[in-house]
């Protein structure tokens, strides 16, 4: 199940994975209600790992936000954060062209990460996330300034840590 409770505005999509006759049978059960039953071909697991996928992207953004806003407005800054924010309004998760243009500078953006966690430490704010991000930075080391496709940039995710970007 992904999405808000149901209300006039918003419907929840449940998505299914399983064998055919199953996922049929779920299906009908929820025809006619709020919920939008989206059936994944691919077999068992296939629901779970876009539930998963999704929510680490839309849970830790919005904890990130909060952490960000947080350290924006310790320093008196928040407004102006809010202004830049509010300057882009694309999903980056839907940006999968940019993440090789990500990967080719993460060799300066990795260090940005350290200071910012450094900062985010220094205001006893968490600093998981933005190390965490420094050390996905990380495993893009050897792609800098290079054009990566998407698969390698990927690929490279999956490799374990290349080096310290701090």
């Amino acid at each position: 199940m992904i999405g808000s409770p149901p209300s006039d505005s918003k419907s929840p999509r449940l998505y299914l994975a399983g064998p055919t006759e199953a996922l049929s049978a779920v299906v009908q059960l929820f025809a006619g209600s709020v919920a939008q039953t989206r059936p994944l071909s691919g077999g068992i697991g296939k629901a779970s790992a876009l539930k998963l996928s999704y929510s680490s992207y839309q849970k830790a953004s919005r904890a990130l936000a909060a952490v960000a806003y947080a350290l924006a407005s310790d320093h008196g800054v928040e407004a102006e954060l809010l202004d830049i924010a509010q300057g882009h309004t694309t999903n980056y998760l839907a940006e999968t062209t940019y993440f090789p243009k990500v990967a080719a500078r993460s060799w300066r953006w990795g260090p940005e990460m350290r200071e910012a966690a450094h900062a985010l430490e220094e205001a006893g704010l968490p600093t998981d996330l933005a190390d965490a991000a420094a050390t996905v930075m990380g495993r893009w080391t050897g792609l800098k300034n290079t054009s990566p496709d998407l698969a390698l940039v990927l690929d490279e995710l999956h490799k374990g840590p290349r080096c310290d970007p701090s």
